[in-house]
């Protein structure tokens, strides 16, 4: 689909939840000799639904209907690319906002199911500055969770990726937990001896989470977008599933090429 403005593409994606809701008017009989506004506005119940709807793109279409309606157009999407030179004392590379992990089983569902997400996705919209104000939310319909599984998607032998990203688990769903009613937390991860001596004995105390250790195998759903992901998992040798509303990957962070390059090129070492 083009939009009308410049022939700019309308990106489509298969993982939209619902279909644009269309505007309720008056009949053609009652639109006859007078004035009478013809559309007549989404009652409340449509209206919440499509604000969700629009909500649950959770990322730029490339639609351009941002640049269509800015008034003032500052929206520029023909600015070329420039390069600057800066002089600078001293020169500091993080890993900052880079946000790349090493991959994980493709089997988990990540970029396949729109309830399943990465750590750093939970870890944003946990954020009471993020784009969901910190509410815990479905990304597909909005809706609320009643139950959230975070899982291990890097199940290896690295003894300090597991432990860090099994505290990062714990305290995630403690702030999940204490931003959601009735939330229930499942964290299923090969617990590593450093986890175990160190925290499970706290961690398994925090009412409303249940520590798993197990691996996590796969994640399924069924055809309406209404039906829970259901995980597979193994643990103490026996093959399990559970359903879930909301499913969160635990990964492994990972200096990007561009970073590395920066890094070599600069002669500095990331911290």
């Amino acid at each position: 689909m083009i939009y009308e403005k410049e022939k700019r593409y309308i990106i489509p994606f298969g993982d939209v939840p619902s279909p644009r809701a269309e505007m309720p008017e008056i009949s053609v009989d009652e639109r006859r000799e007078n004035f009478t506004e013809v559309e007549t506005g989404f009652p409340e119940k449509i209206a919440i639904q499509e604000a969700r709807r629009c909500l649950s793109c959770r990322r730029c279409l490339g639609c351009a209907l941002c640049w269509a309606e800015c008034k003032p157009e500052a929206i520029d999407f023909d600015i070329p690319d420039e390069e600057l030179e800066l002089e600078f004392d001293e020169v500091i590379i993080t890993k900052g906002q880079d946000n790349a992990f090493y991959p994980f089983n493709p089997q988990l569902g990540y970029g396949k199911y729109a309830d399943v997400i990465t750590d750093l996705q939970f870890e944003r919209m946990l954020s009471p500055t993020g784009p969901f104000n910190g509410m815990v939310v479905s990304p597909l319909d909005g809706e609320l969770p009643g139950r959230i599984a975070v899982v291990q998607g890097d199940t290896g032998d690295d003894e300090a990726h597991l432990l860090s990203s099994q505290v990062l688990g714990v305290n995630q769903s403690v702030i999940a937990l204490d931003k959601t009613k009735d939330l229930e937390m499942v964290l299923i991860s090969p617990l590593c001896e450093s986890f175990q001596e160190k925290f499970f004995a706290q961690a398994e105390k925090i009412p409303g989470l249940q520590i798993i250790a197990g691996s996590p195998e796969s994640v399924e759903k069924g055809e309406s977008p209404k039906e829970p992901l259901l995980l597979k998992y193994s643990a103490n040798g026996e093959n399990k599933q559970k359903a879930f509303d909301l499913i969160v990957v635990l990964t492994k962070p990972k200096i990007s090429p561009e970073l590395e390059s920066l890094s070599k090129k600069l002669k500095q070492d990331i911290v």
